[in-house]
């Protein structure tokens, strides 16, 4: 586990506090899988497994964090994304096993970033990962439109990646 000092916590909390007068953008895609949930789940919990689904533009170079996802437990990443580095620390803000995992960004380049993942039953072998993104940029107005533009377009490829690599280790139901 990371220690974050009293600083950066206080940092990312007030951060959430002035999410009010941010402008947030939401990204959501779900993708269904052959696995069940609680085998989705614990795939999804382990930061580790971020190297097998990263798409070919992201380089994940390091990878500090636990096993297991825990409420409050945190992890590290050093990447690069189309050479330029990137060093994203996060929080495990909601661990509800199999269901939900919900991350945010405490240090990363977003002033705001919170990642939802829920996982739904859908059959005996079978579940719906929805993958929901809530994110601001600086900047304000301009900011937010950068996130709804480029920012989206960004995460759609991202996300659009990280599902077929997750339905290849899966496998894939009908959509």
């Amino acid at each position: 586990m990371i220690y974050l000092p009293t600083s950066e916590k206080t940092l990312f909390e007030r951060r959430v506090k002035d999410k009010s007068t941010m402008k947030i953008c939401i990204y959501e895609k779900s993708v269904s899988l052959d696995a069940s949930v609680e085998t989705v789940f614990a795939f999804h919990e382990n930061p580790e497994n971020l190297r097998k689904i990263s798409p070919a533009s992201l380089k994940v170079e390091k990878i500090v964090a636990d096993p297991r996802a825990v409420p409050g437990g945190t992890f590290e990443l050093e990447a690069s994304q189309f050479g330029l580095p990137i060093h994203w620390i996060g929080r495990w803000e909601l661990v509800d096993a199999p269901h939900m995992l919900v991350d945010v960004g405490v240090r990363c380049p977003f002033p705001f970033f919170r990642h939802t993942h829920r996982f739904d039953f859908i059959g005996p072998s079978a579940t719906r990962m929805t993958d929901r993104v809530e994110y601001a940029f600086p900047f304000g107005w301009i900011g937010w439109f950068a996130g709804i533009t480029g920012g989206r377009l960004a995460l759609a490829a991202m996300f659009a990646a990280r599902h077929r690599a997750t339905r290849q280790y899966f496998g894939k139901s009908s959509d």
